[in-house]
């Protein structure tokens, strides 16, 4: 099983990644879907990005927590990522029932601001 960690270091290279297509010289904001708003959550997320950040673009970024309802995917045909508070959402796209992400995934990306 992927760590918290280890999605962590994930989201920021993804995060990375961008801002240097860009051609930025750092980032300034990180904006996160945050899918468990706990207190607990939400401090172990913004501790690993600062400390996973250290000497990268990334490192004094702002963390911006976006709280978010749960998410879904849809696996019938077209496998859109979408958000309802609705336990038995349907797709917006095809309309067949979508099928929760696992509780596990506690955060995406939503975007960076870079300079």
């Amino acid at each position: 099983m992927v760590s918290e960690f280890e999605r962590v270091r994930a989201m920021l290279a993804q995060a990375l990644a961008e801002a240097r297509s860009r051609g930025a010289s750092r980032i300034t904001e990180l904006h996160l879907v945050l899918y468990d708003s706990s207190p607990e959550t939400e401090a172990n997320l913004r501790q690993t990005v600062r400390e996973l950040s250290l000497n990268t673009l990334a490192e004094h970024a702002q963390v911006i927590l976006h709280p978010a309802p749960s998410r879904f995917i849809c696996w019938n045909c077209c496998g859109l990522r979408f958000e309802s508070d609705d336990p038995e959402a349907v797709c917006p796209n095809c309309g067949h029932k979508g099928f929760l992400v696992p509780p596990d995934i506690t955060f995406a990306l939503e975007h960076v601001e870079a300079g």
